[in-house]
């Protein structure tokens, strides 16, 4: 049996995580990544089996949120509701939707709103009674799924505010004041 060496924390540490707390935020965005391209992966290919082989990720997301509470929404609200600031790529996704069939357009007084068609609620029907078969069941194993899911969310709701915020002030600062004691050189790169 081979043993570790002592160099082992040193050579498994990195420049995001030089504190504890830094090892934990680092360790909370890889597995945040991770889940991330596991649930995009598993949305696009339900979405895929249940009607569209060339349905991306986004635009199924948008589809579900077109349809939430069944009612049509703008493109302004959908953005808001999936935390978007992309509005010409939410509204190039819900091109391709009306393109499909699923989403229609809705004029209300000078007002665009999009809502789900009947054959939108047909595939997404289908998308849920999937999801429910092959994920939600699944989780019926898991110890106080229910709390932890609760938690789990709060959490992200609150880190999504402080990733937002850092997002707000990394836009005001100038590379050249806040790296001023670098070389230029290295500015450039």
């Amino acid at each position: 049996m081979s043993r570790v060496t002592p160099d082992y924390e040193a050579a498994r540490s990195w420049h995001l995580a030089d504190s504890q707390r830094a090892e934990r935020v680092t360790a909370f965005e890889f597995a945040l990544m991770q889940v991330n391209e596991a649930y995009q992966r598993w949305v696009t290919q339900s979405a895929r089996l249940v009607g569209h082989p060339d349905i991306s990720f986004n635009e199924v997301v948008v589809l579900h949120v077109v349809r939430m509470q069944e009612r049509a929404k703008d493109a302004a609200t959908i953005a808001k509701l999936i935390n978007r600031d992309d509005l010409p790529n939410v509204l190039y996704n819900l091109r391709k939707l009306v393109g499909l069939g699923l989403v229609k357009k809705v004029k209300v007084g000078s007002s665009t709103l999009f809502e789900v068609t009947e054959r939108g609620t047909l595939e997404s029907n289908r998308y849920a009674d999937l999801r429910k078969v092959l994920l939600l069941d699944s989780m019926e194993e898991i110890v106080n799924i229910d709390s932890k899911l609760d938690s789990l969310m709060a959490l992200m709701h609150v880190m999504t505010g402080l990733y937002d915020s850092a997002s707000r002030e990394v836009v005001v600062i100038d590379p050249k004041t806040a790296f001023a004691s670098e070389s230029p050189s290295a500015l450039q790169k």
